[in-house]
């Protein structure tokens, strides 16, 4: 299966430092020998897993349209299937990263963690400290569809493979190419009735946001339009990082503020003229008042409800169109990356990597690791990704004869009005609102999931692609040791910074303090541990 473009620097997408190969060469690590809670109440095959009910305890991160996890139908079904109730106990995506570190503070574990969106850092801690279960011999035993994955896209095998030997996590490969790439979403009626062509350079598109604020683009006759709004995550910085000529290494997953130079060295771009420069220009929208200011803080369901009055004017966004709501979801259309003052344009930054590899885990401490095991590798077949992406079969979906898949009318034109992502999550297709599921999603759902113009807008973006996704690095432990404190102080330093100077809230002649803060958190020892895994990662 050819799941990556390949141009410009030529890397492997995901691959850690230590050549991994699923079951070949080498000892395995010593686990938990998964015979240990075969009884006569698991089935090491077929359905039901277990004869007698039992109930797992889970935790997991549930997107603002989520319905109740307890009441999914993806989870309600499986459940009839595999005689396994799962007890949850969920956190929202705003404040998740807190109460994930106050649950593996607590030293009271759950079975299972859910779309937990585990990076690299957290699985090597975690599984040193003996809170995560490693997986290599489950996976060997039980994990059919697991092996299976991992043949048709073996980087996943390698990234999944810790320095230490052991398999900790399982993955998510939830995006296809066309989805996976960054739009610069613009609203194609209002380019139309003020007669804007489509911008490519930074000048370009500021005009038009000027315009859409002073020219009444929706014909209201009110000045309510949103020049340029945000779900709450930066993208107009991800999205115009290449324009200012930067963040080749980056992407909008895993934002650790690390590219390589002019000199093809490992940079720290957070404290560099470029990442200034763009500063300064995002800050100048936003004190024009061309930036929504809840841009910052807003969730799906805020931003969908403002697509639904026609007030939004562009979005730079990954996923489907279907986020803008139903109603003019169809007047967006998108444009090529931005031209700027540094470089060509090129979306090195806009392509989000295809797979994670921390999307679901097991506690050491659970009494059912084989039936764990056998419990998550139902998601990875095509019949469990097929329920997680597009829910039940003539409710929410229906099949073609050729094997194709269509949406019906209760996502695609919900009776109640919900946007498609909040339709998916309220009738139970968990993994099409929000990415980070434990799945291996096949290109044949996402064209069913996906309006037409995503699949548009890629073409467009295809001729700039240079960089297709950002290697996952891997670190030493005692480079991992020096890295933690550094990204608790110095990332959050930089992220609470940046959307203080973007707001005006801090001036940017406090340009230098800033980079002398960040300089005397660590930043050269960060940058010479990146280097050194880098050059690890490529040969050197």
């Amino acid at each position: 299966m050819k799941c990556f473009r390949k141009a410009g620097i030529a890397i492997l997408i995901f691959a850690v430092t230590t050549a991994f190969v699923f079951g070949s060469g080498g000892s395995q690590p010593s686990t938990m020998n998964a015979a240990t809670t075969a009884n006569s109440n698991f089935n090491p095959t077929g359905y039901p897993i277990v004869k007698e009910k039992i109930t797992l305890t889970g935790f997991g991160n549930q997107n603002v349209n989520h319905r109740a996890w307890d009441e999914l139908t993806c989870f309600t079904e499986y459940e009839k299937l595999s005689n396994i109730h799962i007890q949850w106990t969920t956190a929202p995506d705003q404040g998740w990263a807190e109460r994930k570190n106050l649950m593996f503070a607590s030293g009271d574990y759950p079975d299972i963690f859910y779309r937990c969106g585990l990076t690299v850092a957290e699985i090597i801690n975690y599984g040193s400290k003996g809170i995560l279960l490693p997986l290599n011999d489950l996976i060997d035993q039980y994990g059919v569809n697991i092996k299976e994955c991992i043949n048709e896209l073996p980087d996943i095998g390698r990234a999944l493979k810790m320095p230490d030997g052991n398999i900790y996590t399982l993955p998510s490969k939830s995006s296809v190419e066309q989805n996976a790439s960054q739009k610069n979403w613009i609203n194609g009626r209002w380019l139309k009735t003020l007669n804007l062509n489509v911008p490519t350079t930074l000048d370009e598109f500021e005009a038009m946001l000027i315009a859409f604020k002073t020219k009444d683009p929706n014909g209201n006759g009110k000045a309510d339009e949103l020049p340029y709004t945000d779900q709450g995550n930066f993208s107009i910085f991800r999205s115009t990082y290449s324009s200012f000529g930067m963040g080749n290494l980056s992407d909008s997953q895993f934002n650790n503020y690390i590219d390589l130079g002019p000199d093809n060295k490992i940079r720290l771009f957070a404290i560099t003229d470029n990442y200034r420069q763009q500063l300064e220009w995002v800050a100048k929208l936003y004190s024009e008042g061309l930036i929504d200011p809840e841009s910052l803080t807003q969730g799906l369901a805020q931003f969908t409800a403002k697509g639904d009055q026609g007030l939004i004017g562009a979005a730079f966004y990954n996923g489907n169109i279907g986020i803008f709501g139903q109603k003019y979801m169809n007047d967006y259309i998108s444009g090529p990356p931005l031209k700027g003052k540094s470089g060509d344009p090129a979306v090195y930054n806009n392509i989000q990597s295809l797979f994670g590899i921390g999307a679901f885990a097991a506690s050491k401490q659970t009494k059912y690791p084989a039936e764990v095991m056998r419990w998550i590798d139902y998601w990875y077949s095509y019949e469990g990704t097929l329920l997680l992406r597009l829910g039940q079969e003539g409710v929410t979906y229906t099949k073609n004869a050729d094997g194709s898949y269509e949406l019906t009318d209760l996502i695609r034109a919900n009776p109640q009005g919900l946007a498609i992502p909040q339709a998916f999550g309220y009738y139970g297709a968990i993994a099409s609102v929000g990415a980070g599921c434990p799945e291996f999603t096949r290109d044949v759902f996402e064209k069913a999931r996906l309006e037409p113009i995503v699949f548009t807008a890629y073409e467009i973006l295809k001729p700039y692609l240079n960089v297709v996704a950002r290697p996952l690095l891997s670190f030493t432990t005692a480079e991992q040791q020096q890295l933690n404190p550094i990204i608790s102080d110095m990332i959050t330093y930089i992220d609470e910074a940046r959307g203080q100077f973007m707001t005006g809230r801090r001036p940017l002649s406090q340009w230098d303090a800033y980079v002398a803060d960040i300089k005397r958190m660590g930043a050269d020892r960060y940058v010479s541990i990146y280097q050194a895994s880098w050059d690890r990662y490529m040969g050197k």
